[in-house]
């Protein structure tokens, strides 16, 4: 009994009588054993409780999600089958809203001035109106794109001039495409596939990925994937969507493939980036399709999207550099940079001036870069 007791806890019961030894276990080793058994059992069953518990919300917010998704889409579905005439009736509605609340007013005003400095105060106050009509205007014919036949939508956007494409990707089973958000680049997906290559010719034929990085909501991110992706189905294009840190590795599986890997890339960007000045102050691009253009030898072309009339837009493809292996760092971006500047310059209105296009800071390697290549420092107030 003495050893069970020292083994037990730890300490030696003194005296031989039979009658002490029950007597000590019963009032004082079995009161301790039961309170250390009830802690373990507690704290076991709380974390088998908290598990349970992580588990039913994770199934919960994923079902909430989804169902969030499902109600998204449901409504923009059914407005999508309204007649087009209508999306821009609606369109000036809203942006005459827009302009009586203001929406993201500073933003655009110092976007705009800093953009265009020979501009006087009336004459952006005018840019601002017709920016946020058409801003209204390429949101609607989002909409209207989820249940619009390929035909319609090849009516909206064409590609007057295809040579040069056809050209390059008859050479090439791989190009990168670069553009920025001018026009509506949501529509550029009617130009994909048998039906749409017999409208804008023989590049269409090649599998089309879009690069893009994910939304922090699932409901919204599987929204905007399948917004994106229906007009490739539409057509059958067997191209789709692919998040950027995915298209190296995807260009490396199977080289022979036919793609045409489409970057959006006038975004602020966090790391990765290139300095270049762009609308008369200096800015910072992503570097991304530069590098995978570069890394592989992987012909770059920049695609503007010039919307020539109230919804009708034409896809203009300009050369950056068919042979970028080589090229040095940064050189490839801020061609791009100079092609969508132009395009701006030419339709002031055709680009997304609401978004805080230059909230980043040049680090001191970047301003050392800047004014290498310019000459001066940037200037760094927002």
């Amino acid at each position: 009994m003495r050893e069970l007791l020292r083994n037990s806890s730890g300490f030696t019961i003194h005296g031989t009588g039979s009658r002490k030894e029950p007597v000590f276990l019963c009032r004082h080793i079995l009161p301790i054993n039961f309170f250390v058994f009830f802690g373990h059992f507690s704290l076991n069953l709380f974390l088998c409780f908290s598990g349970a518990c992580d588990v039913v919300g994770r199934r919960m917010e994923k079902g909430m999600q989804k169902l969030l998704f499902w109600m998204m889409w449901g409504c923009l579905y059914v407005v999508s089958l309204l007649p087009r005439r209508f999306f821009y009736l609606l369109s000036d509605v809203c942006a005459f809203c827009l302009g009586l609340l203001g929406y993201r007013k500073r933003v655009i005003y110092e976007n705009m001035s800093r953009s265009f400095p020979e501009m006087g105060e009336d004459e952006l106050k005018r840019l601002r109106k017709e920016y946020y009509r058409y801003m209204m205007d390429i949101a609607l014919e989002s909409i209207w794109a989820i249940t619009a036949s390929q035909e319609e939508i090849c009516k909206v956007v064409s590609v007057p001039d295809r040579s040069m494409m056809d050209e390059l990707c008859a050479r090439h089973p791989k190009v990168v495409v670069v553009m920025g958000h001018v026009g509506n680049w949501e529509l550029f997906g009617g130009v994909t596939g048998p039906q749409g290559a017999e409208v804008t010719g023989g590049f269409a034929r090649h599998n089309i990925y879009l690069s893009y990085k994910r939304a922090k909501s699932k409901a919204f991110d599987e929204v905007f994937v399948r917004m994106r992706t229906l007009a490739f189905r539409k057509s059958g294009n067997k191209g789709g969507i692919l998040e950027s840190k995915h298209i190296l590795r995807h260009i490396l599986q199977d080289r022979k493939a036919t793609g045409l890997y489409i970057f959006i890339a006038d975004q602020s960007p966090k790391q990765e980036r290139v300095v270049a000045d762009f609308l008369n102050q200096p800015t910072l691009f992503l570097a991304g399709a530069e590098y995978v253009a570069a890394r592989l030898g992987i012909p770059m072309v920049y695609m503007g999207l010039d919307r020539v009339a109230r919804g009708r837009y034409e896809i203009r493809f300009s050369l950056i550099e068919e042979n970028t292996k080589g090229v040095s760092r940064g050189e490839l971006t801020r061609r791009f940079a100079y092609f969508l500047q132009k395009d701006i310059f030419a339709n002031k209105v055709n680009w997304l001036w609401s978004h805080k296009r230059w909230k980043r800071n040049f680090l001191p390697d970047e301003i050392l870069e800047y004014e290498r290549i310019y000459g001066h420092k940037p200037f760094m107030d927002k």
